[in-house]
């Protein structure tokens, strides 16, 4: 199965090069209704805030020729769509996943689908997504799902599914934890002063593994396509070389849509 995730033309350069996927934690998403559907006497503002700093999700979409997503998350048609095989375990195991790829289908709902629970119910959530999860709890299961996978249906344009990480865990060791290649991975920081850094882009965690490109758009605006940009035409042929099919995307004149091009030699 092949996902896809739309780049401006700097990030999506940058993903091509290093093959690897960026998650981010929730508290940095630009809905700011993430995680609002769970509520209880323990889920206060300050736990929540706790919880979903413990975690990093992937956003992707089914569909790479959306005009709307291209506009938003596209560079306004100047950036890249990715395909990536996602039928593999990084994304899919559970032990790497608190939700895999294949359980990530967000729900997008009308009526907001609003959980008040006990505060048992609540620390057993909160728990869960620590790393402290009993499988076969299935309630628990149940709300992890709603607190990231609900959605308001203006959003649905974006057929998005997501995979949920864990950025830590309350069970292993620090140095246990990152033996595991699926959990490990860097920031993008700079140096302020000596001894102290901060994050060019807050909450994004650039994970170590590597993740097989199958496919890649170039948005209708891409300077490649006019301009030949250098350093695009020495990578697209890398690209290409380990089996990716480039495609360009263009403006239909008789629709709405857009339409792809099989590009088949540079």
């Amino acid at each position: 199965m092949i996902l896809y995730k739309y780049y401006g033309f700097n990030s999506g350069e940058s993903a091509l090069e290093s093959e690897r996927l960026g998650f981010r934690t929730p508290t940095h998403f630009n809905d700011p209704f993430e995680a609002s559907v769970v509520e209880g006497k323990s889920f206060t503002k300050d736990r929540i805030q706790q919880t979903l700093n413990n975690v990093a999700i992937l956003s992707l979409t089914r569909n790479p020729l959306n005009s709307l997503m291209w506009a938003h998350y596209g560079d306004e048609h100047r950036g890249f769509v990715i395909g990536y095989d996602v039928e593999i375990p990084f994304l899919k195991c559970k032990e790497a996943n608190l939700i895999p790829v294949d359980k990530g289908n967000v729900i997008y709902t009308k009526t907001k689908p609003f959980i008040k629970t006990s505060t048992r119910t609540t620390t057993t959530l909160c728990n869960a997504i620590d790393g402290i999860y009993d499988e076969e709890d299935h309630q628990t299961k149940e709300l992890i799902d709603h607190l990231f996978l609900n959605k308001d249906t203006i959003w649905s344009y974006e057929e998005e599914v997501r995979i949920v990480k864990r950025v830590s865990s309350v069970i292993m060791e620090t140095h246990e934890y990152w033996e595991n290649p699926y959990n490990r991975y860097s920031t993008l920081s700079r140096e302020i002063r000596p001894g102290f850094s901060q994050e060019i882009i807050p909450g994004l965690k650039i994970y170590d593994h590597q993740v097989k490109i199958k496919e890649v758009y170039l948005g209708a605006r891409n300077s490649y396509l006019k301009d030949k940009d250098e350093c695009i035409a020495k990578l697209l042929p890398k690209v290409q070389k380990k089996g990716a099919k480039l495609y360009s995307v263009s403006v239909e004149t008789k629709s709405w849509n857009l339409a792809k091009t099989l590009i088949r030699s540079l």
